[in-house]
Parts: structure tokens; sequence; C-alpha cells
């Protein structure tokens, strides 16, 4: 058992360490992965609902953006829907909001939610105006 214990590890080490490579997730495949499931979703899963925690845990990851400060998050638990309000000049804050909503939908990405973003810029111009719904679905 010793005899060849010491060839064999120069043999190994001569031949360098074997190297196993595993796929890593990318943007790509998140993205074909969330289209499938769009394309799939039943009736039956927007009747499940979203826990309140896991929305809370959306909003904060949209308020850890410094974008985020001009924006007021409204949380519909029953209805498991976001309302983002905005300031009284939308249209100068609209790469702030994709911003956010970009932060909001990936942390529903990461908590194994669904989540569609309906964004309403045709409204006119008062303070904290609804500028964009966010439903999260299981």
């Amino acid at each position: 058992m010793a005899d060849n214990y010491i060839e064999n590890k120069m043999e190994e080490f001569r031949q360098g360490a074997k190297v196993v490579r595993r796929q890593g997730t990318s943007l790509e495949g998140l993205l074909e992965i969330v289209a499938s499931e769009e394309e799939a979703a039943p009736a039956a899963d927007k009747a499940a609902a979203v826990m309140p925690a896991q929305l809370e845990a959306v909003v904060r990851a949209a308020k850890h953006l410094p974008e985020a400060a001009d924006f007021r998050f409204e949380v519909d638990e029953a209805a498991s829907v976001i309302r983002i309000l905005g300031p009284c000049s939308p249209r100068r804050h609209l790469i702030n909001l994709g911003q956010v909503i970009l932060a909001m939908r990936l942390k529903a990405a990461e908590l194994h939610l669904y989540a569609t973003a309906e964004v309403r810029t045709d409204a006119v111009t008062p303070a904290n105006r609804h500028l964009a719904t966010l439903t999260l679905l299981k």
C-alpha cells in the first residue's frame, strides 16, 4: 500500500489538477427561463398568494438605490401589487424609474417570483402620481 503511494502522488502532480467546469447561470439563461415561464404561467398560479415579507423584500431592494429617493411605494398585500408613485415631472425620472423597476424584478426573480411591470407615462403631472405597477406572482 505504501509502496506506490509516493509514485502515484508524483504522477498526479505531474498531470496537474483535474479541472471541473460547471456551467454558471448567465443573464441570457435567466431571461430564457423567465420567457418560457411567462408563456406557460397558468391562471392557477396567479391565484397563489405572495407572502407580505416577499413584497417588503422587493421594496427594500429598490430602496437601496439612490434613484429610489424620488419615488414612493404603496404595497397592496391582498393583490400582491406594488404601486410606484413619483414626482410631478415624471419624464425627467423615467431612467431612474426603469432602474428601480429592474432592481425590484431582479429581487423578485431571486425570491423565485414572477413579476410583471406596467409603466404609465400618459397621465397628467400631479405630485405623487401613479407611475408604475409591479405585480408579483408565484
